[in-house]
């Protein structure tokens, strides 16, 4: 039975995708639901159906967004050899999974009529997920509309709808300038993330006919334009929000994750990359987005309010991969650091 239950679940990760957004996607958004909770000093706990509520909504949507794109790229996976679990599947198999996502999030719709706002940035939300990968409009196949209407949709408009939902329930008037740089922050970061993704998929979207911004533009383009304009203003973005949040945790963290870095590109050989992805790589701050930016005001509200220690105890619970490999890492390579320290020391006293 536990088998069935094990095999069951892997097979739903798998069909929805859910490691492709769960800690990238998810986790920031939380993080700045988390920090706005924190700078209006208010209580995590107070809030934690409202983390709960947000978290549920986005894995449903998010989980749709995996769905549609499969089941509307079946014949270009096929040709270009990508594995995809809608091939192949019959029509009552792709209904149900489409009906596994669409009543939930129906039931999500419902529960937001009360607030307006909301409830229009969700649907919203969903309406540039169908258009991205559904015929006739598909923006997936419109160069670089598709790249704008994921920036949008997986990275900016989760972010407002966490900023809005906790302002609504706290009853806080949020500084328009932080609103702005989070936004910004949020579509500056979706916007690189999708331009690695193309490069990445360059050769299959290529051999399927499925004309993205790097198949129609090129990969060079999009190395130039993520490289010289989005990260730039991604990072300012980033500084605008710390500086604004005054959070001195995040700032530290931010230190520590630079650090790391460094001592992965110096003993590992890593390629620390902004955009181009290589053979042996990491997309530079993506780490500091979902382990380190929400552990930075968890921190902060629990040194304010110690009864959100359980919050951010609930949060490492379901988020303690990413911050386990960091720990990991970080561990060999300091240790490393300092024995090849030590041994370089004493090579030099014996010369």
């Amino acid at each position: 039975m536990i088998t069935q239950i094990q095999n069951l679940s892997a097979q739903t990760i798998a069909l929805i995708r859910a490691k492709d957004w769960w800690s990238y996607k998810l986790a920031p958004v939380l993080g700045t639901a988390y920090a706005i909770a924190a700078i209006s000093d208010i209580s995590l706990i107070s809030l934690w159906s409202t983390f709960l509520f947000l978290l549920v909504a986005l894995v449903i949507g998010a989980s749709y967004a995996s769905v549609i794109n499969n089941i509307c790229d079946r014949e270009a996976d096929k040709i270009s050899g990508k594995t995809n679990y809608f091939v192949g599947q019959s029509h009552i198999f792709i209904a149900l999974a489409l009906i596994g996502c669409i009543l939930p999030g129906l039931i999500v719709s419902g529960l937001l009529i009360q607030i307006p706002l909301a409830l229009s940035i969700y649907i919203g939300n969903w309406l540039i997920f169908t258009v991205y990968s559904l015929p006739p409009i598909r923006l997936k196949n419109r160069s670089f509309l598709g790249g704008l209407a994921i920036a949008v949709g997986e990275s900016l408009v989760p972010q407002i709808l966490a900023i809005f939902l906790v302002a609504h329930y706290t009853g806080q008037t949020l500084s328009l300038i932080l609103i702005t740089a989070i936004s910004i922050w949020a579509f500056a970061s979706g916007l690189r993330s999708i331009f690695w993704h193309q490069i990445l998929d360059f050769e299959n979207d290529s051999l399927a006919g499925v004309n993205t911004f790097a198949v129609n533009a090129s990969t060079q383009t999009l190395q130039r334009i993520g490289k010289w304009l989005v990260f730039p203003i991604e990072f300012a973005s980033l500084i605008a929000i710390l500086f604004l949040t005054n959070n001195l945790f995040n700032w530290i963290f931010l230190c520590l994750y630079f650090v790391t870095e460094w001592l992965r590109y110096y003993f590992w050989q890593l390629d620390i990359v902004i955009v181009q992805p290589t053979n042996n790589s990491r997309l530079i701050l993506f780490e500091y987005y979902d382990v380190f930016y929400p552990l930075g005001f968890l921190i902060l509200s629990s040194c304010k309010h110690p009864e959100s220690l359980i919050i951010l105890a609930a949060h490492l619970l379901i988020y303690y991969q990413r911050l386990w490999w960091w720990l990991k890492d970080f561990w060999y390579l300091f240790r490393w650091g300092i024995m090849q320290s030590f041994l370089n020391y004493r090579q030099l006293l014996k010369m």
